[in-house]
C-alpha cells in the first residue's frame, strides 16, 4: 500500500470518527496527529478529501447513502411537496409535521452535521498551525472549510432554530456549549463566508468537467443566500450578482442536462464514486415516497419543468421527481447538485423585488428562468408560460417569486420547507393541509440525547 493511502486512512479514523456528543476525542492525542497530517501538502490534501467524504459517502444528511435521510428528502416531506406511498413510521412523523424528539432521522441530521462541523475545524486548525504548508494551500484548504462549516450552521440554525455555535475542537468547551441565538449563527456563517471569499481563488476550477471542490463561486453563492434570509436585501443582491456574473456558470438550456455530472449550471456539485446518487435512489425507487398533487397542480400550462422534472409511476396516478434520474449507472453520469445558477436569479429577483425602485428588475430576472423553462407553442397551450408583467405590484411580485422558487427547486435541499418558514407562510399553507400541524411543529425538535447536555432545553411544543 501506499504512504498516502495508509496516511489517509489514519487520517480518517481522527477526522471521520464519530461521536456521540459534539466531540469525545483525546486533546493531547488529537494534537499529536494533527500537527503530523497538516505538515505537507500531500496529508494536508488527505485531509480536506477526508472532510468532503463526510459529505459525499459517509453522511446520509446530504443525499448520498440511499437519500432518504437526507435534508432533501425529509423536509420534502414536512412541506408540502412529497407523501409518504406506504406507512413507514420513521418518515410519517415528518410528512404529518409530528416529530418526536427520539426520532432517528432528527438524531442523525443533528449528529452529523455536527460531526461534520467538527472535522471541519479540525482543519482550519490543522491548517493554521501549520509551518509546511505554502500560504494558497493554506488559503484554499481553509476556506473550503469555513464553506462547509458555515453550511451545516446553516441548516442546523434552519431546522432547529436556536444552536450550539462549535468553532473549535476543543471537547470542554464543545461538550457544554448552550443554544446561539439563530441572529448570532447567521453573523458567524456570514463571517465564514467573506472570510472564504478572500481566501479562494475566483472560480480556480474553471476549464474543468467537474466542480465538486469549494471555491470563490461557491462561497459567494452561499453567502447571497444568507443574506436573502436575513432580509439583507442589497448585499443579496450584490452577492447574487457577482455569482452570476463570475463567468464559468451559464443556465442549462436543456433541463435535462441541469442535473448531469460538471454540468455548467452548476456551482458546487458533491463527486460521487458510487454508481448512484442518494436522492434519485429515494425518489426513483417508487417505494418511499410520491409528489403532492397540490405541488402538481401548481405547475403552468407549458412549462418545461413539469415535463423533464416530473415522471409518472407505471400503471398509477403518482409521480416522482425526475431531476436527478439515474440510480445507479457506469460510468457515472450524474453528481449531487448543491449550489446551482438558476438559484443566484432566484435570490436576486426577491431581493430586488424587495428594494424600492427596482421590482421591474427582480420580475426581469424571474423571466430569465419562465423563458428556459418555456415549451414550444401548440394548439392545446398556444401561450406556454407566457412573461411576467413588469408593472406588478409587490405583493404580485412577491408571489411570483414564491411560486418560482417552488417549482424551480422542488425537492431540492430543503428550499420548500426553508422558504414557507422564513416567510411568514408556513401556518397558512402547511395548516390548511394538514389536520395535524402545529405551529411549533416549524422547528424540528432537539435529538433526546442532546439534552442530557444541562445547556439544551427542548424546542417549544415538544416533550423532553
Amino acid at each position: 500500500m501506499k504512504i498516502l493511502n495508509t496516511k489517509y486512512f489514519c487520517l480518517l479514523a481522527v477526522l471521520i470518527s464519530s461521536c456521540t456528543k459534539f466531540v469525545e476525542i483525546d486533546p493531547p492525542r488529537t494534537a499529536l496527529e494533527r500537527s503530523t497530517v497538516f505538515a505537507n501538502q500531500e496529508t494536508a490534501e488527505a485531509a480536506v478529501r477526508g472532510l468532503y467524504y463526510t459529505l459525499n459517502g459517509g453522511s446520509t444528511w446530504t443525499s448520498f447513502a440511499g437519500g432518504i435521510g437526507s435534508i432533501t428528502f425529509l423536509s420534502s416531506l414536512s412541506a408540502d411537496e412529497t407523501e409518504t406511498r406506504s406507512s413507514n413510521t420513521n418518515l410519517d412523523v415528518f410528512k404529518n409535521n409530528t416529530l418526536l424528539s427520539t426520532s432517528i432521522n432528527v438524531r442523525d441530521l443533528w449528529k452529523q452535521m455536527y460531526e461534520t462541523i467538527y472535522k471541519a475545524n479540525a482543519v482550519i486548525e490543522g491548517v493554521n498551525n501549520s509551518e509546511g504548508l505554502s500560504s494558497t494551500l493554506k488559503n484554499q484548504f481553509e476556506g473550503e472549510a469555513k464553506v462547509i462549516r458555515a453550511f451545516c450552521h446553516f441548516y442546523l440554525a434552519n431546522l432547529f432554530g436556536d444552536v450550539a455555535l462549535i468553532l473549535t475542537t476543543d471537547y470542554r468547551v464543545n461538550n457544554v456549549a448552550g443554544r446561539t441565538a439563530v441572529a448570532d449563527i447567521y453573523e458567524q456563517v456570514i463571517t465564514d463566508l467573506k472570510d472564504a471569499q478572500t481566501l479562494l481563488q475566483p472560480s480556480y476550477n474553471t476549464g474543468t468537467i467537474e466542480r465538486v471542490r469549494i471555491d470563490w463561486g461557491a462561497a459567494t453563492a452561499l453567502l447571497a443566500r444568507a443574506y436573502l434570509y436575513k432580509g439583507d436585501w442589497p448585499n443579496a443582491e450584490i452577492q447574487a450578482t457577482a455569482c452570476i456574473n463570475a463567468g464559468p456558470y451559464n443556465l442549462q438550456t436543456n433541463l435535462d442536462n441541469v442535473f448531469l455530472k460538471g454540468s455548467s449550471e452548476a456551482v458546487w456539485q458533491l463527486s460521487n464514486d458510487k454508481n448512484n446518487s442518494g436522492d434519485a435512489i429515494a425518489f426513483i425507487s417508487k417505494t418511499y415516497v410520491a409528489l403532492r398533487q397540490e405541488l402538481l397542480n401548481s405547475f403552468e400550462a407549458g412549462d418545461k419543468r413539469r415535463i423533464n422534472w416530473v415522471k409518472g409511476i407505471t400503471n398509477t396516478t403518482n409521480y416522482i421527481t425526475n431531476k436527478h434520474k439515474v440510480a445507479s449507472s457506469s460510468p457515472i453520469t450524474e453528481y449531487q447538485m448543491v449550489f446551482r445558477l438558476a438559484e443566484q436569479y432566484l435570490i436576486r429577483a426577491e431581493a430586488r423585488i424587495q428594494q424600492t425602485g427596482k421590482i421591474a428588475d427582480g420580475i426581469a430576472d424571474l423571466n430569465v428562468l419562465r423563458a428556459r423553462a418555456r415549451a414550444t407553442a401548440t394548439t392545446e397551450v398556444p401561450n406556454p408560460l407566457p412573461a411576467l408583467s413588469t408593472t406588478l405590484s409587490k405583493e404580485a411580485a412577491l408571489a411570483a417569486v414564491e411560486q418560482e422558487r417552488r417549482i424551480e427547486l422542488f425537492t431540492e435541499w430543503g428550499h420548500r420547507w426553508l422558504d414557507l418558514k422564513r416567510t411568514g407562510r408556513v401556518n397558512a399553507v402547511i395548516g390548511a393541509l394538514k389536520p395535524s400541524w402545529t405551529s411549533t411543529a416549524a422547528l424540528y425538535p432537539l435529538p433526546q440525547d442532546q439534552l442530557l447536555n444541562s445547556n439544551m432545553e427542548q424546542n417549544p411544543g415538544y416533550d423532553e
